[in-house]
């Protein structure tokens, strides 16, 4: 699902949460009850996408003040979408070394042992592909240490 769609849901569920009026009980308010109740109504929300319907106040934050309630719908709807944004954005790993041929870090071992630590990195293109050069300096790091650890 992507983000704006998330962020939709989530919308919808939580606005109904917020312009609900309080059940007027003189139930004890219990606010950690009522964020989870929140939390879980959100999710119900964001699983339903754009068939998600819109909620009503939950009926564990009777008792709990609006402006209780408006900073809990803040504090869900920022988790929410920070975890939606980073979940589509690739990772450090994401940009995985495995991708560099065995040939390659072959050839950049080559160079490192038969040059003193020094290579060309346009003959690398060679042996290397064109692979970015960010990627080609991540895998000559990775010779390295896997020869600085190599046991004798």
């Amino acid at each position: 699902m992507n983000t704006r769609t998330v962020a939709c849901a989530a919308l919808l569920a939580l606005t109904a949460t917020l312009t609900a009026c309080s059940g007027g009980s003189d139930a004890k308010a219990d606010p950690a009850a009522c964020k989870s109740a929140m939390r879980k109504q959100l999710q119900t929300a964001i699983d339903s996408g754009a068939t998600a319907t819109p909620g009503t106040r939950p009926s564990q934050c009777d008792g709990v003040d609006t402006k209780t309630i408006q900073k809990y719908s803040g504090e869900l709807m920022a988790d929410h979408v920070s975890d939606a944004l980073n979940s589509a954005l690739p990772s450090a790993t994401d940009t995985a070394i495995a991708d560099v041929s065995p040939e390659c870090r072959a050839w950049i071992k080559d160079e490192l042992l038969s040059t003193g630590g020094g290579i060309d990195a346009t003959e690398g293109y060679k042996h290397c592909g064109s692979l970015p050069e960010d990627e080609l300096n991540q895998a000559i790091e990775d010779v390295t240490q896997d020869l600085i650890n190599a046991t004798p």
